[in-house]
């Protein structure tokens, strides 16, 4: 067995062992020397108070009384031996189980220390397994109806049964395991090492962004004194701010010299909105002395009468520029 699934299978094996610590539990029998449930309908009730310290002080108060009806389960995997076990609330004081069946009531007054009932249930076993108590009627201590040699003969049986069910309900589960594991197909060998691709050239770059698609058109569709309005179709780079579709611009001015930067195109992105968009006749209105204004350093944000043009850059890097216009 390769080693995976043997590990796999470890972990598999110390869950199904695991069991829980033995708890105090009974169950009812018939009121007769033969070993059989009780057979009759009957309704368990347990009444309680509990025990409360006082905070910082010696000494307790018992709440007022509980009662709790008992629901029971099957002892056993096998439904057809009719054993139920029934766990009351244990720690608690003043406590007692009434047993009710037609106009016969027994009643089981229980301890508020059940350590050594749990120590007789640790003797028997390291999983739960119940005492055994006949149905009579009148008031008992748990106590003495536990200590009575037919309730511990009867106890010892119960257990070992109960034992020898979980042995080979074990021993089964083993098996299937077994079974499953040595019927799973071959592990996919290992594959090779990874071998991380070649870094990317200047070459494969402009090839990788020359694939990408292209800013098709900037159209002024209206100018009033400083504030222009463009249509936008094709993939436009943008800022990348946080629900933001502002996009990367910059804007130049015409000297006698030909068209220098007014505004620098940074090609700086933030990484909390989207890159870029892809637009169709987009519409985009820009307020260029406010916009220069509070993007621009004190003494560098007043723009002077001329002739301008924006840039913007498309999703193949390359930049368009609008028609130029005038500000006045």
């Amino acid at each position: 067995m390769r080693g995976d699934r043997l590990l796999t299978f470890f972990f598999l094996l110390v869950q199904i062992g695991a069991r829980a610590q033995p708890s105090f539990c009974f169950s009812m029998a018939e009121d007769r020397q033969a070993l059989r449930p009780l057979q009759r309908s009957v309704a368990l009730v347990q009444q309680y108070k509990e025990r409360i310290p006082y905070h910082g002080m010696v000494g307790s108060f018992l709440t007022p009384e509980k009662e709790l009806p008992l629901q029971g389960g099957p002892l056993f995997r096998d439904s057809t031996k009719h054993w139920i076990g029934y766990s009351p609330v244990v720690g608690v004081a003043e406590s007692h189980v009434l047993m009710i069946s037609g106009s016969d009531t027994m009643r089981i007054d229980l301890p508020e220390d059940m350590k050594p009932l749990i120590d007789r249930a640790w003797r028997r076993g390291d999983r739960d397994t119940p005492e055994v108590i006949r149905f009579r009627k009148g008031r008992f201590s748990v106590e003495e109806l536990v200590a009575d040699p037919w309730s511990i003969k009867a106890a010892n049986q119960l257990a070992k049964e109960l034992i020898a069910e979980d042995d080979a309900a074990y021993k089964k589960e083993l098996a299937d395991l077994e079974e499953y594991f040595r019927n799973l197909p071959p592990p996919v060998p290992p594959s090779g090492p990874y071998v991380p691709p070649p870094p990317m050239t200047e070459e494969d770059l402009a090839a990788y962004w020359a694939q990408q698609p292209a800013l098709q058109e900037v159209r002024i569709v209206d100018l009033r004194a400083d504030t222009v309005e463009l249509s936008i179709t094709g993939r436009i780079m943008l800022t990348g701010d946080c629900a933001s579709s502002m996009p990367l611009l910059g804007m130049e001015m015409q000297t006698d010299t030909g068209w220098v930067e007014r505004f620098p195109f940074d090609l700086t992105q933030m990484d909390c909105g989207m890159p870029w968009g892809d637009w169709t006749d987009h519409n985009l209105v820009l307020p260029l002395r406010y916009w220069v204004r509070v993007s621009t350093r004190i003494g560098e944000n007043e723009m002077a009468p001329g002739m301008y043009r924006l840039l913007f850059q498309g999703g193949n890097m390359q930049r368009v520029t609008t028609t130029p216009f005038r500000i006045e």
